[in-house]
């Protein structure tokens, strides 16, 4: 069972326990799961589905910080620190389910089960991984930054299928490595999210389907070759 975040971390075993410990509750697309600023003591462990992050600002402008999938603990920091939410968290592209926990009964299971190290290994992982991005955002030009970007969320959101849309590479007609992201964010969100403007955001995808690396569609991205992907992202492509 492949899960991100938290549950990635968990053998099926443990996952199974939270599930089976937790409330089922079911969150339309767009119904948010955690509300900035929220003091709800529950835990979200989400089943099934893609969640996105975000803040408001002190001048009310909403910001992108992730994009999260199946696996995930929801409101897990605000369970380990008692302090209210630092972000939302809204169901994207899509319903989710998940299973709601008490704080203290997620603590509970936590240290029942032993997993400290692993919650811990979960938090910095999270907080490498906004400081990667954020390096990213001021190191590399607008191309690379995007199809690092994409590469990224083929581990949240990727479903991987040779050749991605039944596209062969190369003359010898052999497969390549692909995957499809429903990705359930406009071109804006997902400019304003790795510092980019819509415009060069469309520039960027424009120029991937036109080296047959990509195809787009209203809301999901197929990427056709992984490998071609990859190039661009490190400035070989």
């Amino acid at each position: 069972m492949h899960r991100q975040g938290f549950g990635a971390l968990l053998t099926d075993e443990q996952w199974a326990v939270f599930l089976k410990a937790g409330a089922t509750r079911v969150f339309r697309d767009g119904e948010p799961i955690v509300r900035q600023g929220d003091r709800e003591g529950v835990v979200y462990m989400l089943a099934e589905g893609t969640v996105k992050v975000s803040v408001v600002r002190p001048d009310g402008t909403e910001s992108l910080l992730a994009l999260r999938g199946s696996g995930e603990a929801l409101g897990e920091f605000s369970a380990l620190s008692g302090l209210p939410r630092t972000a939302t968290v809204t169901p994207t592209g899509g319903d989710c389910l998940t299973r709601a926990l008490t704080s203290a009964h997620f603590r509970l299971l936590v240290g029942r089960m032993d997993l400290h190290r692993a919650l811990w290994e979960h938090v910095v992982k999270r907080q490498s991984e906004g400081e990667s991005q954020r390096a990213e955002i001021v190191a590399l030009p607008s191309g690379r930054r995007l199809a690092a970007t994409l590469l990224r969320l083929t581990g949240v959101l990727g479903m991987h299928v040779p050749g991605a849309d039944g596209a062969k590479g190369g003359g010898d007609g052999a497969a390549r490595h692909g995957a499809v992201l429903r990705v359930g964010l406009s071109q804006k969100e997902l400019g304003d999210w790795i510092g980019m403007s819509r415009a060069s955001v469309a520039a960027e995808f424009g120029r991937l389907r036109s080296m047959g690396i990509i195809r787009t569609g209203r809301q999901y991205v197929s990427i056709r070759d992984l490998d071609r992907l990859r190039e661009v992202a490190q400035g070989d492509g």
